[in-house]
């Protein structure tokens, strides 16, 4: 989906989402979060952006029903986007299933500067692959895996990660990015602790303000990392006195969190 949204579009970075009002009045009560998949140009020089969405639910359905011409309400950009490491010799895109859309805006930014660029995305099938063209037309490498091996790599795309840092394939000199289900980002964390690479990722979570008030879209970070990336003065993350972890709101201290400040649920 493309909106007229040029303010949004002039300030948004990568990973920062919009929260989107679907539905008018008789819509859902509460907002959605989608990220900016690209900016676009519109007429002359205006811009505007896309967002890329999978219809699962009723105000993605409602998504799919709207017209060129419609009009829809939104906040953004919001929340803590990536940040791009400034000496990695190489960048490296993860992203997994509709994931992948989190990560095409960054890819663009590096592909722009002449930075090395790899890109790998895993889907569960060759069907369910989204996106490899666009990362195919920016200045990197794409590499594909698939969970049942229908196209590319046979298995899950850290397993790809794991193998090609393994044998040389990809330098453990690099940074990653990385945009998936939990569970991938779980499995991607011992990964980067093993070749001590490191890395950021954007974490999902249902909101409902989008704005920080109503504390819903809470994810445990780790207090001995969590001062090690960020200002706690300018943070909501809390701390739990007698637990070793504390809550960080996705919507404000993320979407997008240095991967050692996660923690990850068994």
């Amino acid at each position: 989906m493309v909106l007229d949204a040029p303010e949004v579009a002039s300030k948004v970075k990568p990973g920062q989402f919009i929260h989107m009002k679907i539905g008018g009045e008789s819509g859902p009560l509460f907002r959605r979060p989608f990220s900016v998949f690209r900016r676009v140009n519109l007429n002359g020089n205006r811009l505007g952006i896309e967002v890329v969405y999978k219809v699962i639910g009723l105000g993605t359905r409602l998504m799919a029903k709207l017209k060129r011409g419609d009009t829809i309400d939104i906040i953004g950009p919001q929340g803590h986007g990536f940040e791009r490491h400034p000496h990695k010799p190489l960048h490296v895109l993860v992203g997994g299933g509709t994931g992948a859309a989190c990560l095409f805006l960054l890819a663009e930014e590096i592909s722009r500067a002449g930075l090395h660029l790899k890109v790998l995305l895993g889907a569960d099938t060759k069907d369910s692959l989204i996106v490899e063209k666009e990362y195919a037309s920016l200045n990197g490498e794409v590499i594909v895996s698939t969970d049942d091996g229908t196209y590319g790599y046979r298995g899950f795309v850290t397993k790809m990660l794991d193998q090609a840092l393994d044998e040389g394939k990809i330098s453990p000199d690099c940074a990653i990015y990385s945009s998936g289900p939990e569970p991938m980002l779980k499995a991607l964390a011992p990964i980067c602790q093993k070749y001590r690479i490191p890395a950021q990722v954007s974490m999902e979570r249902h909101m409902m303000c989008g704005i920080g008030a109503c504390l819903a879209c809470i994810c445990k970070v780790d207090p001995n990392q969590v001062p090690k990336y960020r200002d706690l003065g300018s943070s909501h993350v809390q701390f739990v006195s007698d637990k070793e972890f504390g809550y960080a709101l996705v919507c404000k201290d993320g979407p997008v969190f240095n991967i050692n400040e996660v923690i990850f649920d068994e």
